[in-house]
């Protein structure tokens, strides 16, 4: 038998109840019975250091060294990379030598492209896209991996409009747990729960801004007007009901919209007995009518929930599934409805498409546009005339039309979102990208910033730019990529010559910035037993300046002190005759955190002050410096 091939899977880890998580937990599990695979599973939020106790070899992402902790504890953005697991990859790549890296994230997660290992093994990119206009990220990306995924063929259309090669391949989830359970128990259901003549519209969610709630309640406001002389209707929330920052307030919506509160169900779990209940919404922590703890009940949570048969039978007691949103990557509650028997009514919009048509046993809610502030991402408006007008028609529906649509949702699940299917896809893309030749030999290659093209060569640019780029970076590039496609935008504009050189300049800095990086930071100072202060200014030749032009009096203040400056290497030659400066230290990424500099608990930092000038005290903190600033 020949070699196996072993592929290193980054995702939100296997025991998450997430949809990620979820995939990771379905995918592993098939591919790690198929004797032609070796799964490596890459945790997302765990720490590195961590047993993950899996059925296959499995690494916490997170970064648990204290310099590192300490860099990204004071930046977001660091921090949500981090979370992604771009501070630790490296080292399980490096240390696992895997043929293929398949990414499970959203498309923000993935700072790989400038990774030493990015172009040398198969890359597989499998992300949710959920709003137009598509992401630059993804844009960038496409080109570049060996096969691009996303999980709604909504993403799919709009990124071959654009003529990236990409497939739909839907999220490998579970769904048996979920189905259509005898009419004799779903009415026994529905009496326990004092719902024996009701009409009940449900929605499982998770309380978000993007699950559109106020539009849901006025849609059922209106639907409710509109039956007042037939059976009683009601709605279920199975979601988190408590009010965050990011979240819907319900009980304000209920009360503003004039609903009855009784009518608006929401699912208690006791946190004692685990038993389950659904009643009008009366907050959180109140008594249980099962065992009778005090402050048993509460609503779900992330980390607190229903089992799925529980799940399955809160389904059942619904007549009919709603789902308005303003966008999403697949929404697994709609194929859990559909399997448990539901005729499901979605936002036509977003991964919407992949469900709420008759054919796949759904109907499409119509929408109006909005954009996202900040974004400027097109976002649905549910319209709450249409969540009226469709649930109307359901309730009006024969009982013969309703099962017609009930087994094509059943269909619709089994036939685009089984995990054997997925999973099996899955493999073929795997088989078909095979093993890598790469030798994992991280140490960098240094550009050669020398070389030198014939400008005149008579050939299209689109490929004298690819044969720039080889012969500079050693990249393979082909004309789709965005380095090709805006080089030949600027060639237009500036000519061959001025590209040549910016190119060859920006490899310059980065054979400089490779030497650079074979020194600790250590080796920059003069001594162990001295005084220090760091300066850190990384660019702009006229803030290098300002700044060099105040060295003298810094030295006056602190005449015993040695002053370090920091700054990008192509401004050394602005400063390096300074003679108050004992030494130049080239800037990098994470240089900014002052407590990586100064220290903080049993970190004892580099320096003893640090001036960050180039930062705001309003933006970050820089202005501690141990007390002993002047």
């Amino acid at each position: 038998m020949s070699e196996k091939i072993k592929v290193l899977f980054i995702s939100n880890t296997s025991k998450a109840l997430t949809g990620f998580g979820k995939n990771q937990k379905n995918v592993l599990r098939l591919l790690s019975q198929d004797e032609r695979f070796e799964v490596i599973e890459g945790a997302n939020g765990v720490p590195f250091s961590s047993d993950l106790k899996t059925p296959w070899k499995s690494y916490g992402t997170y970064p648990v060294e204290g310099k590192v902790i300490q860099e990204i504890e004071n930046d977001p953005h660091k921090k949500r990379l981090a979370s992604y697991g771009n501070y630790t990859i490296d080292k399980i790549i490096e240390k696992e030598r895997p043929d293929i890296i398949v990414g499970v994230e959203d498309i923000w997660a993935f700072n790989w492209v400038k990774k030493k290992w990015f172009d040398k093994i198969n890359t597989v990119i499998w992300t949710t896209l959920d709003s137009l206009p598509i992401l630059d990220q993804a844009e960038h990306l496409a080109p570049k991996v060996d096969k691009f995924l996303v999980w709604a063929s909504f993403a799919e259309e709009a990124m071959k409009k654009k003529g990236y090669d990409v497939e739909t391949l839907h999220g490998a989830v579970d769904y048996s747990s979920f189905y259509r359970l005898p009419d004799e128990k779903r009415e026994e259901l529905r009496k326990n729960h004092g719902l024996k003549d009701s009409f009940v519209t449900g929605f499982v969610f998770k309380n978000q801004l993007r699950k559109s709630v106020p539009n849901l309640l006025e849609g059922f406001r209106l639907f409710q007007n509109s039956r007042k002389k037939q059976n009683p209707t009601k709605l279920l929330l199975h979601t988190d009901w408590p009010k965050t920052d990011n979240s819907w307030d319900i009980e304000k919506y209920i009360k503003e919209k004039g609903l009855d509160r009784n009518d608006i169900l929401a699912t208690y779990i006791c946190r004692s007995c685990r038993d389950y209940s659904i009643l009008p919404y009366k907050g959180e922590e109140i008594k249980c009518n099962h065992c009778g703890h005090e402050k048993g009940f509460v609503t779900k949570s992330n980390l607190f929930g229903l089992t799925e048969e529980q799940l399955n039978e809160v389904y059942n007691i619904m007549d009919v599934y709603c789902h308005p949103f303003t966008s999403g990557g697949q929404e697994l509650p709609i194929q859990e409805a559909k399997a448990a028997g539901l005729i499901t009514l979605v936002t036509e919009y977003s991964c919407g498409t992949d469900s709420c048509y008759e054919d796949r046993g759904g109907l499409p809610l119509e929408w109006v546009e909005y954009r996202e502030p900040m974004t400027d991402f097109i976002k649905a408006s549910t319209l709450p005339s249409s969540i009226c007008e469709r649930l109307a028609e359901v309730d009006d529906m024969a009982a013969s039309d309703k099962e017609i649509l009930v087994k094509k949702g059943r269909a619709c699940v089994e036939e685009h979102f089984s995990v054997e299917k997925t999973v099996s896809r899955l493999k073929e893309i795997l088989l078909g990208l095979g093993k890598t030749d790469w030798d994992f030999n991280f140490e960098d290659v240094i550009p050669n910033y020398q070389y030198e093209p014939d400008l005149n060569e008579e050939i299209p640019d689109q490929e004298w730019l690819i044969s720039l780029y080889k012969n500079i970076f050693n990249k393979n590039l082909k004309t789709i990529d965005v380095e090709i496609q805006d080089g030949c935008s600027l060639i237009k504009e500036n000519g061959r010559k001025k590209v040549y050189e910016f190119l060859q300049k920006t490899a310059l800095q980065k054979a400089q910035e490779i030497k650079n990086k074979e020194r600790l930071l250590e080796d920059y100072f003069t001594s162990k037993n001295e005084k220090r202060i760091a300066v850190i200014m990384p660019e702009s030749a006229g803030d290098v300046l300002m700044v060099n032009s105040l060295i003298s009096n810094l030295k006056k203040k602190y005449e015993d002190y040695k002053i370090y400056f920091v700054t990008k290497t192509q401004f050394f030659p602005l400063i390096n005759s300074h003679p108050d400066i004992e030494n130049l230290i080239p800037y990098e990424s994470g240089m900014d955190n002052l407590l990586i500099w100064e220290g903080q608990g049993s970190w004892e930092g580099y320096v003893d002050i640090a001036f960050l000038p180039f930062i705001g005290s309003q933006r970050h903190l820089n202005y501690m410096h141990n007390s002993l600033d002047k």
